[in-house]
């Protein structure tokens, strides 16, 4: 099982920075990596665990935004189809995407 943390939270204020960055770390440290900004998710072993994270999650959540949590099935997960657009020259293999770096072979 896969539990999916979606979250929009306030960032105009320093306080809010302060806040979105222990909500980020705090997430990080529950076994939660970045699928892509705001998105992040845990593998999770069984129902229980889910229900136990889900608590966890909401006992450091700040007060001022929006946090969704959403639970998948391995199986559900494994049709995930991604899409990636980007355009390149022939001649270079090689493209800078954003930040990450994509080989062709």
């Amino acid at each position: 099982m896969y539990l999916f943390c979606f979250f929009d939270l306030p960032t105009s204020t320093k306080r809010d920075r302060y806040r979105y960055t222990v909500f980020r770390r705090k997430l990080l440290q529950s076994g939660f990596v970045m699928l892509q900004y705001s998105v992040y998710i845990a593998q999770i072993r069984g129902i229980h665990q889910v229900k136990d994270r889900i608590e966890r999650v909401k006992s450091f959540a700040p007060k001022n935004g929006e946090i969704r949590l959403l639970t998948v099935t391995d199986r559900q997960f494994d049709r995930t189809e991604i899409i990636i657009n980007y355009e390149y020259s022939k001649s270079d293999k090689s493209v800078e995407y954003g930040n990450q770096l994509i080989l062709e072979f």
